[in-house]
């Protein structure tokens, strides 16, 4: 008797703790990509990749945790689901050892932004969900017609969302027109203005970003490119700021974004939006007071700031 509501509850309990698991990893990869700019942006901290293969990473781990997630839930090629989450989750484990020992992130991004999350307390996270996964690990695929028609879904749509949704910044500019952002000769007048008497753009090459210091997406291309030039080592007198805010927003934003060691220029908000058309974040590529190029966050890529400023 006791052995039957035994079998019983193992019955009801292996099936809720298998897809339990199969959600929390597709919960975990849509967090993921709701914040994939900075996502992104922690892989290529790591200084093992460059921007480009970072960002094509981050979208791989994102399709790899929802094709598990589905297979999980579905029961299909199960064994292989069950092992690829097992390496996942072990692999990030000891990637979150690493970056508990020698770093002090505040944020492992293992569930993007919305949820913020310690390397301490992410290996706990991983920790629990093996102990449930190896619980479950006895269970066997489901037999169905259709089974290969469904799985071939599952792996399209798991890669196609990451990668074809939002695709990354290369791919992106692939298609994306090249509108140059900028009103010169608002430019070229702040240049003449008392605020940048001791600023000098007519030696060499420069990249000006005119930004807001409460624009999300600013503070994204600020952490972006003040990664480029700390991997490239990159003199921080060749990037400044042309930024408008009130004092305290600025200082935030300068800590956050850890670009204390570039220059800030302050500027009137209404000549911001004049020189830039109201895009910000803009990027201006200068070669000796003259523009060459203009970027937004995406167009600003490592090997486009590598080469104007080398």
């Amino acid at each position: 008797m006791n052995k039957n509501i035994q079998l019983d509850f193992s019955t009801i309990l292996k099936p809720i703790v298998r897809v339990s698991i199969g959600a929390f990893l597709i919960v975990s990869a849509i967090f993921k990509l709701l914040s994939i700019e900075t996502f992104e942006l922690y892989i290529y901290s790591f200084k093992i990749l460059n921007f480009s293969l970072s960002t094509v990473m981050a979208r791989f781990v994102i399709a790899f945790e929802l094709l598990a997630g589905a297979l999980l839930i579905s029961k299909i090629h199960y064994r292989k689901a069950w092992w690829l989450t097992l390496i996942m989750l072990v692999g990030f484990s000891l990637l979150l050892t690493y970056t508990a020992i020698f770093r002090d992130d505040q944020n492992c991004h293992c569930m993007g932004d919305i949820v913020e999350l310690k390397p301490s307390l992410s290996i706990i996270k991983n920790i629990f969900t093996i102990l449930l996964l190896l619980y479950v690990k006895n269970e066997s695929d489901y037999i169905f017609r259709g089974k290969k028609i469904l799985f071939t879904c599952l792996l399209i749509t798991s890669f196609a969302i990451p990668f074809v949704l939002l695709p990354n910044d290369n791919l992106y500019n692939l298609f994306a027109k090249n509108k140059k952002q900028i009103n010169e000769t608002v430019f070229n007048a702040f240049l003449q203005d008392s605020v940048m008497n001791n600023i000098n753009l007519k030696n060499g090459n420069h990249i000006v970003g005119v930004i807001s210091s409460g624009c999300e997406f600013c503070r994204l291309s600020a952490i972006k490119i003040s990664e480029f030039a700390e991997n490239n080592h990159i003199n921080p007198d060749k990037i400044m700021f042309f930024v408008w805010g009130d004092e305290k927003s600025i200082l935030e934003f300068k800590k956050e974004t850890k670009t204390e060691k570039f220059r800030y220029i302050l500027i009137d908000p209404i000549r911001a939006i004049n020189m830039v058309n109201g895009s910000f974040p803009t990027y201006l590529y200068v070669s000796e007071e003259e523009i060459v190029e203009s970027a937004n966050l995406r167009q600003m890529t490592e090997k486009s700031v590598i080469e104007h400023l080398r």
